[in-house]
């Protein structure tokens, strides 16, 4: 899946305003709150993942239904390995923050105290944003998925209900008529006969 301009610039935007934090805005509770965040962005992905896989079966469903839910669930994958992706790429930049660098980098100025530390927040950040931005993808991915099943569902129940109903002349031979109904009498020539 690839990303709008817009989800382009946001996260051009994103990695700088990371990359402006000061140094070790990250490391503390806001670090721990981020990584809970995520660890729970992260759990609900994979059930998702799980739960449209399980929905691509082929029972009941016609051809042009199969490659609509296939179309959908390629959308989907898509967009929910990217934010697992993304979820990966901040935590790992979380736990290479929170990791003391070698001593041989602390001795180029700025390399561990400013440079490192703030391309490390932005790679945070930016991932961050990204998931935050497609976070309502999933509802709505969800959403499209059961229309496509359910109209899936409603066609084979169609066709079912179709297949089991009776033709006409069956109809007609289990309720028969009388060789009289619907014949018209006069009402004279019934009088005659009373008479």
């Amino acid at each position: 899946m690839s990303l709008r301009r817009v989800e382009i610039g946001g996260l051009v935007a994103a990695f700088a305003a990371g990359a402006a934090l000061t140094p070790g805005a990250l490391s503390s509770d806001a670090g721990r709150v981020l990584v809970i965040f995520l660890g729970l962005v992260a759990a609900s992905l994979l059930p998702t993942i799980t739960h449209l896989i399980n929905s691509m079966t082929a029972s009941g469903r016609s051809v042009h239904n199969l490659r609509r839910l296939e179309v959908e669930i390629q959308a989907a994958m898509d967009a929910l390995f990217l934010m697992f992706g993304a979820v990966g790429v901040s935590v790992a930049a979380l736990v290479s923050l929170s990791i003391e660098p070698a001593s041989l980098l602390s001795e180029i100025p700025y390399l561990t105290d400013q440079i490192l530390p703030r391309i490390g927040q932005a790679l945070v950040v930016a991932p961050v944003a990204l998931v935050l931005w497609r976070v309502g993808q999933i509802p709505a991915i969800l959403r499209r998925t059961l229309k496509v099943r359910y109209e899936s569902a409603l066609e084979e129940a169609k066709t079912k209900l179709a297949d089991k109903a009776p033709d006409t002349g069956a109809m007609r031979q289990s309720f028969p008529t009388h060789p009289d109904f619907g014949k018209v009498i006069s009402l004279q020539d019934l009088q005659s006969k009373d008479g």
